[in-house]
């Protein structure tokens, strides 16, 4: 999905995640490090909610036996039990963020400590003196 600029829209934008030329990514892995917190405090908010969704739900009670008063508080109670639903879909959502950050920071850093021990070892010298050492 694009912008009417062509600008790209989705999970992406503010991930750390940039577009570069027609295609590929742009990884910044200290960008990506400091969403890493904001979508956990995202999740802990999310689990927050749910507390409080079940708390509600423990308290639906009909004022009265009349019939109007019962529908009114099964209808009360399945509403809080799709909100609660759809506030787990949230969080699991919210998470699924979290673990692919994180992954993806690992890897990137753990291929870049690589790559850095190759150079640092490309000059074949017993003492590990490479190109950047």
């Amino acid at each position: 999905m694009t912008e009417s600029n062509g600008s790209p829209v989705g999970p992406t934008v503010g991930a750390g995640l940039g577009r570069v030329g027609g295609a590929g990514y742009d990884f910044d892995p200290d960008q990506i490090a400091a969403l890493i917190p904001k979508w956990e405090e995202l999740r802990d908010a999310i689990d927050e909610d749910q507390q409080r969704l079940a708390i509600a739900a423990q308290h639906v009670k009909p004022p009265s036996q009349d019939a109007p008063a019962q529908e009114n508080a099964r209808r009360t109670a399945y509403s809080l039990a799709a909100a609660s639903q759809h506030n787990l879909n949230l969080r699991n959502y919210a998470q699924a963020w979290i673990d692919a950050l994180e992954k993806a920071n690992g890897s990137y850093r753990d291929q870049d400590d690589a790559a850095l021990g190759g150079l640092r070892r490309a000059s074949g010298t017993a003492d590990g003196a490479g190109l950047y050492q």
